[in-house]
């Protein structure tokens, strides 16, 4: 009897575990109409329920794509990340994402700094060389048509606040990319505004624990340091009423937590919110801004080419200057500068985010090179790709690094039937591979001339590698004209 019984009982707890389960597994999906969820709170784009029928024909995909879709509309599926990211973080002092690194006291990092905080993806010596020549080429350029120029790296936030990442995440040794970055650009002249001395010697945290950026503080500091680099007069605000925002959320904070996110509260500087939107632009977030200070009195247009760390600055100048332009947009278009009669150009970069310099060459018109000539020509498996690309003459291509000695200058030259020859400065470009990781080579180049600079009818297009002794052609290609 007492056995019979047994069975009885394990039966009825397998039969309530059997429910139990069947209940977990179908509320999920009967929940969906009545579950809050908040798409905005997502950081990615979400599953559209699917069509049954596509261009007349029946949908093959349909369930497929239902299975999509419920993946990302299940009932608390944002309460259920959102708790086993507290387990995690909270609990175990570690990331179940591998976008945010967690630190402690409440710190968090962006993993993507972690290559260089390692030293573990050290950029080789063309990749800096060509990223300080670009740069020094728009620097050039704004200095032609009379702006200043200033360039000022921000720093991954373990670059400066290292004692809060994880004991196991142990830093690189050796020089890391940005000094190495920081020697190539002083041999350019390039002029640079050194924030990690700035920064890393004031005792005041300046970065936002749960987001990648400064916080108002550290930007400030930054705006008051760029415009004295340029002897430019202007309110540095030390003494300014300072209230806070109570709202604001890191981008770190909502990577790990998709609902009930703590906000960290950041500075507001009201005397430097004195500006209006002159374009589209909404806010900070925007890629494109043009902006008019109301301040009585403000002078000068300014240019920055920027990127997330740009947001916190932009209050800043947009209040100092009468004028300015804020572009997130890349690769870097030059003629902004000639379309805003600028007075001053910035370019902040963040320090993950430097071999964009090298990848990303600006886009200007290529300045004519003097005095340059070609001693003999030579067979060589340079590539040439010429294209209309809006009012240039797009020139580019990978040179045969066999024929580039070090420190040699690239030209591209415009032959006419009557052997006169124009030569252009090239940029200089790392070409990425198909991973879009990895860099490819480092040789690759391009040159945008001017439409009305080229010759009309057939002419011949020469690539010209100089180096310190001789120079040659290592290409020549025959264009039928534009």
């Amino acid at each position: 009897m007492a056995k019979q019984e047994r069975h009885t009982l394990n039966d009825r707890v397998a039969l309530v575990f059997v429910v139990l389960v069947m209940v977990a597994l179908v509320l999920p999906l009967i929940c969906i109409p009545f579950a809050p969820h908040d798409d905005e709170a997502e950081l990615q784009d979400l599953a559209q329920w699917p069509e049954l029928f596509v261009d007349g024909q029946p949908n093959i995909n349909f369930l497929s794509e239902a299975g999509m879709y419920f993946d990302d509309h299940f009932a608390f599926r944002q309460e259920i990340i959102t708790a086993n990211a507290r387990l995690f973080a909270q609990g175990l002092a570690t990331s179940p994402t591998d976008q945010v690194v967690v630190g402690s006291d409440g710190w968090l990092y962006y993993a993507g700094t972690m290559a260089d905080y390692q030293r573990t993806r050290p950029m080789n010596e063309r990749t800096i060389d060509n990223a300080a020549y670009n740069v020094a080429q728009l620097q050039a350029y704004a200095n032609e048509h009379g702006a200043q120029f200033l360039l000022m790296v921000a720093p991954n936030k373990n670059s400066l606040y290292p004692e809060h990442m994880p004991y196991y995440e142990l830093p690189g040794v050796g020089k890391s990319n940005v000094s190495r970055m920081a020697e190539a650009f002083a041999a350019y002249d390039v002029n640079t505004l050194d924030l990690f001395e700035l920064l890393g010697t004031d005792e005041r945290v300046l970065y936002m624990k749960t987001d990648t950026h400064w916080n108002t503080e550290g930007a400030r500091m930054a705006y008051d340091a760029a415009l004295s680099a340029l002897d430019i007069a202007h309110d540095d605000y030390r003494n300014a009423a300072v209230t806070w925002d109570n709202s604001f959320v890191g981008d770190l904070e909502a990577m790990l937590y998709l609902v009930d996110r703590t906000p960290e509260p950041v500075e507001v500087y009201e005397a430097a919110q004195q500006f209006s939107y002159t374009n589209d632009a909404a806010d900070v977030e925007d890629a494109d801004i043009s902006t008019a200070s109301q301040v009585a009195g403000a002078q000068g247009s300014l240019v920055m080419y920027r990127d997330s760390f740009g947001n916190a600055l932009l209050p800043f100048f947009a209040t100092q200057f009468e004028q300015a332009t804020f572009t997130k947009l890349v690769p870097y278009n030059a003629a902004v500068i000639d379309q805003q009669d600028a007075d001053v150009v910035i370019v902040e970069r963040a320090e993950r985010h430097l071999d964009f310099f090298a990848t990303n060459p600006p886009i200007m018109p290529a300045r004519e090179a003097k005095e340059v000539s070609a001693d003999i020509s030579v067979e060589t498996a340079t590539t040439v790709t010429a294209e209309v690309d809006g009012p240039y003459l797009k020139i580019s291509g990978v040179l045969d690094e066999a024929y580039v000695p070090q420190n040699s200058a690239i030209y591209v030259g415009l032959m006419q039937d009557d052997g006169a020859v124009r030569y252009y400065e090239t940029c200089r470009q790392s070409v990425i591979s198909a991973d879009g990781v990895s860099i490819e080579t480092d040789y690759g180049y391009v040159a945008r001339v001017s439409t009305d600079e080229v010759p009309e009818g057939s002419f011949t297009i020469q690539i010209v590698v100089e180096g310190e002794t001789s120079s040659c052609v290592v290409a020549s290609v025959v264009s039928e004209g534009m």
